[in-house]
């Protein structure tokens, strides 16, 4: 903690203003004391509160402890990771949560939101083995009412070789649906969350009340982050220029280390920053600003793309005079897509 403090100080002092945004997480921030979060926390935003902040939470270490966080205002939203509420779905995949803990956690969440106004945010994860669409809209449904989210991430089980979960389905323990299967499943859920009043503005992410994640907008439309800490990634944006800074080291190495040791720079291509753009900016409704566009690349999207997107099928994308950007039936074969692009920028 003492080195991840150092090098914030080091990035704040340098710079004139404050954060637009802030992500703390991609692990269990609920494992800090409250006061090793405010010390953070007030650090990050002494030169002004960010527009927001968002503080990711296991519901197993989400407690009352934390509320003065959000009575400082230095916590604007919370990322619960729910998973499921089925406590044998929770079981398979290995959770330290059970429901139990996810519905004292989601009932926190609620009395954060009534007293103190944070926006609450919810992950799901689908295609589960033992999962049937019903149970994920069941789940939905009962966090809903429950909480009033509005903001919900849902992603699909990734089986990682050499688990224990990737031994389970490879000996047809736990069987696992097939690509039209997992399309069904997905048109089920992604029906029902737009029945509910979301927004699919992005692949995996549904916001209601225009209540849309600003930090992770950074993200996909690839302008300027830093990452501090073990396995955290920044990237610098400049002119057609990207810098990648990637830290890798283990936790444990991270803590023993001297501030500022262990990231690695990359400069990227121009080619290399126009694929990634396109892989990122096709994740969202929003898509590709084509007068965006030409200010990076000093190219004409409709004019460098014709080609691709006169393969496309009509109904994977929408095109005006604006932007460019992918219908729901086009976030089904995303990966198709990006493929295309990149082939045509080598």
């Amino acid at each position: 903690m003492q080195r991840l403090l150092i090098e914030l100080e080091t990035i704040v002092s340098s710079s004139d203003s404050g954060f637009s945004s802030i992500f703390i997480g991609g692990g269990n921030p609920g494992c800090l004391t409250y006061a090793q979060l405010k010390s953070m926390l007030s650090l990050a935003q002494s030169k002004g509160k960010s527009d927001e902040c968002t503080i990711e939470m296991n519901p197993e270490t989400f407690s009352r402890s934390l509320f003065p966080l959000f009575e400082d205002s230095l916590v604007s939203r919370i990322s619960i990771g729910i998973q499921s509420m089925d406590d044998t779905v929770l079981a398979t995949l290995g959770r330290n949560a059970c429901r139990a803990d996810n519905l004292k956690a989601i009932t926190l969440a609620r009395e954060a939101h009534e007293t103190y106004g944070v926006e609450l945010s919810f992950d799901l994860m689908l295609c589960l083995p033992g999962q049937t669409m019903q149970m994920a809209i069941a789940d939905i449904d009962e966090i809903m009412g429950l909480a009033q989210p509005s903001h919900i991430s849902l992603y699909c089980l990734t089986v990682e070789e050499g688990t224990d979960l990737s031994e389970q389905v490879s000996a047809g323990v736990l069987p696992v649906l097939d690509e039209d299967g997992q399309e069904a499943f997905l048109w089920g859920v992604w029906a029902h969350l737009k029945k509910l009043g979301f927004r699919h503005y992005e692949v995996s992410n549904f916001s209601r009340n225009n209540c849309q994640c600003k930090h992770n907008l950074t993200y996909w439309n690839l302008d300027s982050y830093v990452g501090l800490g073990s396995s955290a990634v920044s990237a610098i944006r400049s002119g057609p220029g990207l810098l990648h800074i990637s830290q890798n080291q283990t936790l444990y190495a991270y803590a023993k280390g001297v501030p500022f040791s262990g990231y690695s720079e990359e400069n990227l291509t121009i080619s290399e920053h126009l694929e990634e753009f396109l892989m990122m900016a096709l994740r969202t409704d929003m898509g590709i600003d084509k007068t965006l566009f030409l200010l990076r690349f000093s190219q004409l999207f409709d004019k460098f793309f014709s080609t691709v997107i006169e393969s496309l099928d009509s109904s994977w994308y929408f095109s005006t005079e604006q932007s460019f950007s992918l219908s729901e039936i086009g976030f089904m074969v995303l990966d198709e897509v990006v493929l295309r692009f990149a082939l045509a920028v080598l």
